[in-house]
């Protein structure tokens, strides 16, 4: 104890000063923060893109997965100020989660996928204007009354998409009635119970916005037991991976973006910030890609409002 008082020795400065320059040299530790709402099949399609884009980096990085819940991401403070982690990549967040993280100002390179906030990388969709896309379609295919499907735990993203696709119906004058807004969980049985709660209205749209297709299955199972043609008397654009959505009866016409791409971009974003020592916010901008199924074909273009 003599002899550090003499060095001024201070064991957790320099603890952490010794470990950020050993894994400098040795490789990157990435903390990728998951909402546990999105565990399923899309989570691997993830995986599949941060591998892709790892494989091209000479360097080892190892890929620490942390789960976290819908308005709990201020639960790992810890993890965010501290070294375990020398870079972290985020996805799902809520905008509580998104309020957190802008009230907030880490030192730790922080990549956001699907969301920009000021300070912070990220990979994203022009969210706003994908739901006003939407709308548009819609409207030049004639229709006069719309529904949209949510998933229950709405990221901020999605709310971004929906109020788009509102301000766009709105000045198409497309009805968007508070009885056609329906959610249920992000998936196949989400989305059938959420349309049967929507074939009990006495009125029904005559085109629907599903916010992710994940619940397509479902949402077109439900259909058909409510004996509504698809696409003859309902029509539908989806959000999402488009992968799945051309085996399914009838096909899903898509807004696609695809998840892996996104991914791979995000560990780009941040081994390049890590490999350069940048002190600097970087990002990546997808399009989204309209993939035509047999849910929504492009008729007669209307005269824009």
């Amino acid at each position: 104890m003599d002899t550090a008082r003499e060095m001024n020795y201070q064991p957790g400065k320099n603890q952490k000063k010794n470990q950020k320059t050993v894994r400098k040299s040795d490789g990157f530790r990435i903390g990728v923060f998951w909402n546990l709402h999105y565990m399923g099949g899309l989570l691997g399609q993830f995986y599949s893109g941060f591998q892709e884009t790892v494989k091209q980096y000479q360097i080892k990085v190892e890929i620490v997965l942390q789960p976290f819940e819908y308005d709990h991401l201020n639960a790992f403070e810890d993890a965010f100020s501290g070294r375990q982690y020398d870079g972290i990549i985020i996805g799902g967040l809520s905008e509580k989660d998104s309020d957190y993280l802008r009230e907030n100002l880490f030192e730790m390179p922080i990549v956001l996928i699907n969301q920009t906030l000021e300070n912070y990388s990220s990979v994203y969709v022009d969210d706003y204007q994908t739901g006003r896309q939407c709308a548009e379609l819609f409207y030049k295919n004639g229709h006069e009354r719309a529904g949209i499907v949510f998933s229950e735990n709405r990221s901020a993203a999605s709310v971004l998409r929906y109020n788009g696709f509102a301000e766009e119906c709105r000045k198409c004058g497309i009805q968007l009635k508070d009885e056609w807004k329906v959610s249920g969980p992000g998936n196949g049985i989400g989305g059938y119970e959420a349309v049967k709660q929507m074939l009990q209205c006495a009125e029904l749209p005559t085109a629907l916005f599903v916010q992710t297709s994940r619940m397509n299955s479902g949402i077109l199972a439900a259909l058909r037991d409510g004996n509504i043609a698809v696409p003859g008397q309902m029509e539908i654009i989806a959000y999402g991976d488009g992968d799945f959505s051309q085996y399914l009866y009838p096909t899903v016409t898509v807004l696609h973006v695809s998840v892996s791409e996104m991914a791979a971009n995000a560990m780009h974003l941040q081994l390049t910030i890590l490999q350069n020592d940048l002190h600097i916010t970087l990002s990546k901008l997808h399009v989204t890609k309209l993939i035509y199924g047999e849910s929504f074909q492009k008729k007669t273009e209307r005269q824009d409002p």
